[in-house]
């Protein structure tokens, strides 16, 4: 459904909810640890390197081959380099501070509407 399609006084009200979420503290300092990073071409190239490789993995695995040690090695030092990055972890620890600010108002509304919100916005 169009958003546009639906009654204004929803519209209003969803304008409003994203107003006041975003305006919330934790809100602002994801957003501004996801512009940081974004920011940086080091942090955002390491990351698409480590999901890059990490999406290749996978593929090679679901083909049905055995990745050995010697073939996960390269994964491993990636990954401790990408979990590592300053701006990568100032990102994810914004993100976890911000979740439950998430999860509460997902709750709040499946209260109001009595449904489960977020099984509704996981299914549009």
């Amino acid at each position: 459904m169009n958003p546009n399609e639906l009654p204004q006084d929803i519209q209003d009200a969803a304008r409003s909810l994203a107003d006041a979420i975003l305006a919330d503290s934790q809100a602002r300092a994801y957003q501004s640890a996801v512009q940081t990073f974004e920011d940086d071409p080091q942090a955002v190239a390491l990351e698409k390197r480590f999901m890059d490789l990490y999406a290749d993995l996978i593929a090679r695995q679901q083909k049905g081959e055995i990745l050995s040690q010697q073939d996960m090695a390269p994964f491993h030092t990636l990954r401790s380099e990408y979990y590592a990055h300053p701006l990568i972890v100032a990102r994810n620890d914004a993100l976890g501070a911000f979740k439950p600010l998430l999860a509460d108002t997902a709750e709040q509304i499946s209260i109001q509407l009595g449904l489960d919100f977020t099984e509704l916005a996981h299914a549009a």
